[in-house]
């Protein structure tokens, strides 16, 4: 893994996911999650539903923005925000993307001066969705695509992990051992996402947890919730 890649992938990188539990918060007050197995079951589902599905558009929008191809990057933006905004129905979820996203390229601009950036994040002016802006800063960063679909698993499961140690006080050692045990789950939403970098984006995964969502939407009215999703 490059060391571009590794700098996104730490949990350091100023992009905004230590605000967010990626819905455990939900999960841990309804009972669904309440130690490490359970949160091992919710971890693997996220990386089934939202992991496949953020994975997909990240290498999708990195393989649409190849300079070789002499695409319109604002174009490119455009189409495939939409693609992800079609594919995350609760408005909280949908105004949470938008800004990680937002944060992902302020962070990446910083990191990278390139032009690309400026395009998409203007071609957005809402925010680009975070698993597209990742597709993005991969491209800017020299990341390949497979290097791009693990760290939109990554993030789809580290976060609602890291949640879990803060909300239920859980031993953190056991939930790195619960990560490095979904591997070979991720591996293989990698390799699908890689498989269908080129393919329509309307047949792309549309993979979601209906609970997820509407927990999601009655986490937004809570009054003494931690985290933002």
């Amino acid at each position: 893994m490059s060391l571009a890649a590794l700098l996104l992938a730490d949990g350091r990188f100023p992009a905004g996911g230590h605000a967010h539990s990626g819905g455990v918060e939900a999960a841990v007050r309804d009972g669904r999650v309440h130690d490490v197995a359970s949160l091992d079951g919710f971890v693997r589902g996220r990386l089934a539903t939202a992991g496949r599905t953020d994975a997909a558009l990240a290498v999708a929008t990195w393989a649409r923005l190849d300079p070789l191809d002499g695409a319109n990057p604002r174009m490119v933006a455009v189409v495939v925000d939409a693609e992800a905004d079609a594919r995350l129905a609760p408005p909280s979820l949908r105004a949470a993307s938008r800004r990680l996203g937002t944060q992902l390229l302020r962070a990446a601009r910083a990191c990278w001066d390139d032009d690309l950036l400026v395009a998409v994040s203007d071609a957005v002016p809402a925010g680009f969705h975070q698993a597209c802006a990742l597709g993005a800063v991969g491209r800017v960063a020299g990341l390949d695509a497979p290097e791009v679909a693990r760290l939109a698993l990554h993030h789809c499961a580290s976060v609602p992990a890291q949640a879990g140690v803060r909300l239920l006080g859980l031993d953190p050692f056991a939930v790195a051992a619960l990560l490095a045990g979904v591997t070979t789950d991720a591996e293989v939403s990698v390799r699908d996402a890689v498989a269908s970098a080129r393919a329509p984006l309307a047949e792309l995964p549309a993979c979601t947890g209906p609970v997820v969502d509407i927990a999601a939407v009655e986490h937004t009215a809570w009054d003494d919730r931690l985290f933002v999703t």
